[in-house]
């Protein structure tokens, strides 16, 4: 029963996180990248800080604001950014798409910066998985835009902060963690604001409107993947974060008329075959670790 409850909120998480980017996306049309960065900051730190005076979680926790805890809003900061910037440019199928390769990324990084052991199945995983991410961008073709790279970046600074995510100190809470990430946001878009001279555009009830339901379905989508990945067992609930292309994908076609591709649903395809791989060949080294 807690596996089917953390399998359900898992989706719905998704679900909610994808209606977050429909939002932003339909405020990048109008409101310039930095702009949005302190927006969206502003009104997520706000929502967290007040969870955190409501259950007298201190900002200045010991530990919270040490390398590892600043490395990681560091990393939030380029994902955000990069992010906008992709959703204001490309399709919000594709950047979903492509975003599908980060836990396969992770795989790798761990093997890089962690020494974690990965075997030679699961290097194979990440090879499919990469050949997916080209086969959905496609550069050196002429389909290529090179603003699909801002997805393919910006999903590399999201490996990197999960990544950096496992040295954070475990008595540190996640409220105050995800406070930061999201504080943060306010001084880069500032800077990003200076940085690329980007004119301030009037924000209007219907702004306002827009970013508030990025901000509530961000929230959602938290708490729903935080009480998932508590209630069933992570190699079962976790797999069901790909549904997330397919909310992506229904989206994109009704609100914004996308369309996807033959090429791009190889991709995805691959992708998430590779990534399915992955949390198995991961579910059976656990399980012989308790053996």
């Amino acid at each position: 029963m807690s596996n089917r409850q953390g399998i359900a909120f898992v989706i719905l998480s998704m679900a909610a996180f994808t209606l977050e980017d429909m939002f932003i996306k339909l405020l990048s049309s109008n409101i310039p990248v930095g702009q949005l960065l302190c927006m969206f900051g502003l009104g997520t730190a706000s929502l967290f800080a007040g969870i955190m005076w409501f259950r007298g979680i201190r900002i200045d926790e010991p530990g919270a604001w040490e390398k590892v805890p600043l490395a990681r809003t560091l990393c939030e900061a380029g994902a955000a950014s990069t992010f906008y910037l992709a959703l204001s440019k490309v399709d919000l199928t594709l950047v979903a798409a492509v975003y599908q390769a980060v836990p396969l990324v992770i795989v790798l990084g761990a093997f890089l910066f962690l020494q974690e052991q990965v075997g030679w199945r699961r290097w194979f995983a990440v090879l499919i998985g990469l050949a997916g991410v080209m086969l959905i961008t496609r550069p050196g073709l002429a389909e290529f835009d090179p603003n699909s790279l801002w997805a393919v970046v910006s999903m590399l600074f999201v490996a990197g902060r999960d990544l950096v995510t496992r040295k954070v100190q475990k008595r540190l809470s996640s409220i105050l963690i995800s406070f930061q990430g999201f504080l943060v946001l306010i001084p880069t878009g500032i800077l990003w604001h200076y940085g690329t001279g980007e004119a301030l555009v009037p924000v209007s009830r219907y702004h306002l409107v827009l970013t508030l339901g990025g901000v509530v379905f961000g929230a959602i989508g938290y708490y729903c993947i935080v009480h998932g990945m508590r209630l069933g067992e992570a190699s079962v609930v976790a797999p069901f974060r790909y549904s997330r292309i397919l909310f992506a994908i229904l989206v994109g076609a009704i609100v914004f008329g996308e369309r996807v591709d033959a090429p791009t649903l190889l991709g995805i395809g691959l992708i998430v075959s590779a990534g399915l791989y992955a949390f198995e060949r991961e579910a059976r080294k656990g399980t012989r670790a308790r053996i």
